[in-house]
C-alpha cells in the first residue's frame, strides 16, 4: 500500500492527558528540583529525561540523538530520538526584560501550552502530549522554561504534506485524499471554534497530518502558545481566523477545494451566519487583505540583515546577499565586482550600452550553480545623482524579484545586489546576481528558433499549449498587484520542456507594486505583450483572443466585457506601434 510506504507508522496515537486530570499537579506528575530548575514530570519518564545535572541534553548531543528543529531568539526546538520514541523539547528563552515581565503576568509559555493541550484533548481535538515541564526561577521571577512532549509517529506538518508528499500519491487516490483533507480540516476547525478556541497563528505548519490504515487523513494541532479562548466568538472573529488559514490554501488549491472546506466547516457548526454568501465573500476579502500585509512584510526581507539575507559593507562598495551565497564569495565580488566578466568559465551573453550580462558558476549552498551576473551600465553622468531621488535599476530589479517570490509569481531566485560607490557614496555601477534556470530559453528566442522550425500542425499544437500557461502567468502577476511595463516575450522564460508550460519572468526593472492595480497598468502590460508576439509564426488573432479568455476571471467579470478590453488593448497596440515609428525604434 502506498499509504503505508509513505507513512509507515500508522500506529495507535499517543494518549493525551486524560480529561479530568490536573496537568503539572500530583498525583499524576512528580516534582523534581535540579539546581535552579524545577521539573514537573510524568513518573514513567523521570529517569529517561533527567539525570543528576538536570535535563540530559549534553548526553543526547554527544550520542547523536539530539537534532535542532528550529531556533529563534525566543525559543529553540529539539527532537530527541529515544528507544521509547521521539520526543520534542521546546526551550523557551528570555532574551530581554520584556519576556520576563510578560511571564510575570501571563505565566510561562511552556505551562500555558501544556494547559491548552489538556483543554484541547478534553474537546476531542488531537494535539501534543506533555510529559515534562521545567521552569527556572529566581526570587519568584520565571526565566527560561521547557516543555517536553511526545512525538506523534508518522505525522508530518500539513504544509509539507500538501507541497510534497501529496504529489507522490497516484490518481485517483490523490484527488480523493484532497477532498477528504478539505473536509477533515473543516471539521477540526469547526470543533475549535465551537468551544471558543481561536489560533492566532493559524496556518498548516501548526497542523500535523497522517493517514489512517484506511487511507483517511488524521489531523492534530501543535504550537499552542498562540491558542486563545474567547468567551463570545462572533462570526466576524470566525471570518478573520478562517482568513489566516485560507491565505495558504488560496495560493495552493482551487476554489472548489476551499468551498468544500467551508461546507464541511458550516455543517459541523451548531449555528450558521445569517448571510452565507456575504460571509464567504468576506473571508476571501479578508484573506486578500491579510495576504497583502504579509506579502509586503516578506518583500522587505531583502532590504537588510535577517535570517534570509545579509548586508555587507566594504570600501567603495556594498552588497545585500542571500544567505545561500557564501560570505567569502560576496567578499570577493565586493573587492572586484567586474572580476566575473573576466572569469575563464564565464560566457558573455550581452554587452550593450545599458547592460552587460554573463553566465558563470558560483558556489551556492556549498555546491557550484550556474548564475546570471548582470551589470547595469551608466547611461549618462547624471545617473549616480538620480539615485538620490529614486533607486538604481539593480536595486529596483532586486526588490521586484523579492516581491515576485513573496507573492508566488515564478521568477529566478535572487542571490545578491552589489553597488560600486564613489567618494560621495553614490552608486557608480550596480550589479545583480540571480540563479540561472536550467534548461531554459526566452519566449522570444523559442518563437524565433524552435517554433518557426516546426511543421504547421505541431506548431499549432504548441501554441495552444503555451497560450493558457502565458495567460495564467500574467493573470497571477496582476492578481498579486504587480505590473511589468516592459512585459515582452524576451522577458518571459520557458523553463524545462516547453510542452510543460512552466513560465517565469526575468529582467524585472520595470516591475511595480501597486495595490489595487489600476486598469490602465493592466492594459499597458497586455498591449506590450501583444505587440511583442505580433510576429510569432503561426500565431493568429484567435490565439490572442484565446489568451484573453484564459486571462480573464470569468466567474467574477460581467458578461461580454472582454470585447471592451479587447478593443482597449488594440488601441494601445496601435499607439505603441505609431510611437515607435515616430522615434525610429524597432518593435521587440
Amino acid at each position: 500500500m502506498i499509504f503505508s510506504s509513505l507513512f509507515p507508522s500508522a500506529l495507535p496515537r499517543p494518549r493525551p492527558t486524560e480529561p479530568g486530570e490536573r496537568i503539572f499537579q500530583p498525583p499524576a506528575w512528580d516534582w523534581v528540583a535540579v539546581g535552579e530548575v524545577g521539573w514537573w514530570v510524568r513518573p514513567d519518564w523521570s529517569e529517561t529525561l533527567l539525570g543528576p545535572e538536570g535535563l540530559r541534553l549534553a548526553e543526547w548531543r554527544e550520542s547523536g540523538q539530539l537534532a535542532k528543529v528550529k531556533e529563534s531568539p525566543q525559543r529553540v526546538v529539539y527532537r530527541v530520538d529515544l528507544p521509547e520514541g521521539s520526543i520534542y523539547i521546546k526551550h523557551f528563552l528570555v532574551p530581554t526584560w520584556r519576556e520576563t515581565l510578560r511571564q510575570w503576568f501571563r505565566r510561562g509559555k511552556g505551562r500555558n501550552e501544556g494547559k491548552r493541550a489538556l483543554r484541547l484533548a478534553q474537546t476531542g481535538v488531537p494535539t501534543i502530549t506533555p510529559i515534562a515541564l521545567g521552569e527556572r526561577r529566581r526570587r519568584k521571577f520565571l526565566f527560561e522554561n521547557y516543555l517536553i512532549t511526545r512525538g506523534i509517529p508518522g505525522a508530518v506538518p500539513l504544509n509539507e504534506f500538501v507541497e510534497g508528499r501529496l504529489d507522490e500519491i497516484p490518481e485517483p487516490r490523490r484527488s480523493r485524499l484532497r477532498r477528504e483533507l478539505a473536509r477533515a480540516l473543516g471539521e477540526l476547525t469547526a470543533r475549535l471554534h465551537e468551544v471558543g478556541f481561536v489560533h492566532q497563528d493559524f496556518h498548516p505548519g501548526n497542523l500535523l497530518v497522517d493517514l489512517t490504515p484506511e487511507g483517511r487523513p488524521w489531523l492534530a494541532m501543535i504550537d499552542l502558545d498562540a491558542l486563545r479562548v474567547r468567551r463570545k466568538l462572533t462570526w466576524k472573529d470566525v471570518g478573520r481566523n478562517l482568513a489566516l488559514l485560507n491565505h495558504y490554501f488560496w495560493l495552493r488549491s482551487n476554489r472548489t477545494d476551499r468551498h468544500r472546506f467551508l461546507r464541511a466547516y458550516l455543517a459541523a457548526r451548531s449555528d450558521r451566519p445569517r448571510r452565507l454568501k456575504a460571509f464567504a465573500r468576506g473571508i476571501e476579502e479578508a484573506t486578500r487583505a491579510w495576504a497583502e500585509r504579509l506579502w509586503r512584510r516578506w518583500g522587505r526581507r531583502c532590504l537588510a540583515t535577517n535570517k534570509y539575507f545579509q548586508a555587507y559593507q566594504a570600501p567603495r562598495a556594498w552588497a545585500v546577499a542571500s544567505r545561500d551565497l557564501d560570505a567569502a564569495t560576496v567578499a570577493a565580488l565586493l573587492a572586484d565586482p567586474d572580476a566575473p566578466f573576466r572569469h575563464p568559465g564565464a560566457a558573455l551573453l550581452k554587452d550593450s550600452r545599458t547592460t552587460t550580462v554573463a553566465e558563470l558558476e558560483l558556489p551556492v549552498l556549498g555546491r557550484p550553480r550556474r548564475v546570471i551576473y548582470k551589470r547595469f551600465n551608466r547611461k549618462k553622468w547624471l545617473d549616480p545623482w538620480l539615485c538620490l531621488f529614486r533607486p538604481s535599476r539593480a536595486w529596483r530589479a532586486w526588490q521586484a524579484g523579492q516581491h515576485l517570490a513573496s507573492r508566488a509569481v515564478p521568477t529566478p531566485q535572487n542571490l545578491a545586489v552589489i553597488a560600486r560607490t564613489g567618494s560621495l557614496g553614490l552608486p557608480l555601477d550596480t550589479y545583480l546576481v540571480t540563479i540561472k534556470a536550467e534548461p531554459s530559453i526566452t519566449l522570444s528566442d523559442y518563437a524565433r528558433t524552435t517554433l518557426a522550425g516546426l511543421d504547421p500542425t505541431e506548431r499549432r499544437e504548441q501554441i495552444r499549449r503555451l497560450t493558457p500557461a502565458l495567460a495564467r502567468l500574467i493573470r497571477t502577476l496582476h492578481e498579486r498587484s504587480l505590473s511589468q511595463r516592459d512585459l515582452k516575450a524576451a522577458n518571459i522564460l520557458i523553463e524545462g520542456d516547453p510542452s510543460a508550460g512552466r513560465l517565469s519572468l526575468i529582467d524585472l526593472v520595470g516591475v511595480r507594486l501597486v495595490h489595487p492595480l489600476p486598469r490602465g497598468r493592466r492594459l499597458q502590460n497586455l498591449a506590450r505583450l501583444q505587440v511583442s508576439l505580433a510576429d510569432v509564426s503561426g500565431r493568429t488573432r484567435t490565439d490572442a483572443l484565446r489568451f484573453l479568455r484564459f486571462y480573464l476571471p470569468w466567474a467574477q467579470t460581467p458578461r461580454r466585457d472582454w470585447k471592451a478590453l479587447w478593443r482597449a488593448i488594440q488601441r494601445r497596440c496601435r499607439a505603441k506601434e505609431a510611437r515607435n515609428r515616430r522615434r525610429g525604434r524597432p518593435l521587440s
